[in-house]
């Protein structure tokens, strides 16, 4: 989806990461990034002054901690990484003129303390329930409260990319399950599967349509882990026994982190697949690249 024009100024942080590499493939190339030192947050001034030298018209913050159960532990690099560093691109993208997208999670949510199976809507509390989700809460927040323009974006259970990122869930298990006749695999825990490609083309859709504010983004349909699982192992024709096993975590995650994207949907904006429509597309296109390899 080509929507930039060579009067925009895109800077794309975190283009090395899952959803950043999609965004480098989609923009093919024509953005700007910064090394990773000018993001450290314990100097702002340093990285508000990139900013401003570079006067973007647009700013793509891919970058993230993930470390959702070293987080209980140890906050502060969640909280610099996914609440301070937002901030500061906000506050310089009110500075320069500049949209910034952010990405945060459905996981902000938290229980669905009415109706604890149905998905999130984006209209609904964030009562987050771990210190990741809590910083990305705090993002959030600090994005909005900067002034400046701004898409923030709630994403499920992201996957794609290379089939050998280490953090490509889909691959992961079947790597697994060519090596293994049993794997476990937890049947409680819900979410929403999504490709970021398909994120990719949603957030672009958005930005053309020149609408701003905080949406949800995530495939239709909730599904829990292990039929996400079972569904990665039958497309990929491996027979491996799946047994349904509930799983502990040192985070306390939200048992539903599946949602709905409400507000695109009534804003007629929604482009988003069916999950498993994806998902099964994705496993068979991986697999013939990855033969075509061999």
């Amino acid at each position: 989806m080509a929507i930039m024009t060579h009067d925009n100024r895109i800077l794309l942080l975190g283009n090395k990461g899952m959803l950043g590499s999609s965004f480098a493939n989609a923009l093919l190339e024509d953005f700007i990034t910064f090394p990773r030192e000018l993001l450290n947050v314990s100097q702002p001034q340093q990285l508000m002054n990139a900013v401003a030298n570079l006067t973007p018209n647009i700013i793509i913050n891919c970058v993230a901690d993930t470390q959702v159960d070293a987080a209980e532990k140890m906050p502060g690099p969640a909280f610099a990484v996914n609440a301070l560093l937002p901030s500061l691109l906000a506050q310089s993208a009110r500075l320069v003129g500049a949209l910034l997208v952010h990405f945060s999670s459905t996981g902000c949510y938290g229980d669905n303390v009415n109706s604890p199976l149905d998905p999130h809507s984006d209209f609904s509390s964030l009562r987050p329930t771990t210190v990741h989700h809590k910083s990305k809460f705090q993002g959030e927040e600090l994005v909005r409260e900067s002034g400046c323009e701004h898409i923030i974006l709630r994403l499920g259970w992201l996957y794609g990319g290379e089939t050998t990122h280490r953090k490509n869930f889909v691959w992961a298990r079947i790597r697994d399950a060519r090596q293994k006749s049993i794997m476990a695999s937890d049947p409680y825990q819900l979410g929403s599967p999504s490709h970021v490609d398909d994120v990719v083309k949603q957030t672009l859709l958005l930005i053309k349509s020149g609408i701003k504010g905080s949406f949800n983004c995530v495939s239709t349909g909730a599904v829990s882990r292990y039929d996400y699982t079972a569904h990665i192992l039958k497309v990929a024709g491996l027979s491996t026994h799946l047994t349904p096993t509930r799983f502990t975590r040192h985070a306390p995650v939200a048992f539903n982190e599946s949602a709905v994207n409400e507000k695109l949907s009534l804003l007629g904006l929604n482009i988003m697949p069916e999950w498993d429509i994806s998902l099964t597309n994705y496993i068979r296109t991986s697999s013939m690249q990855e033969k075509n390899l061999s």
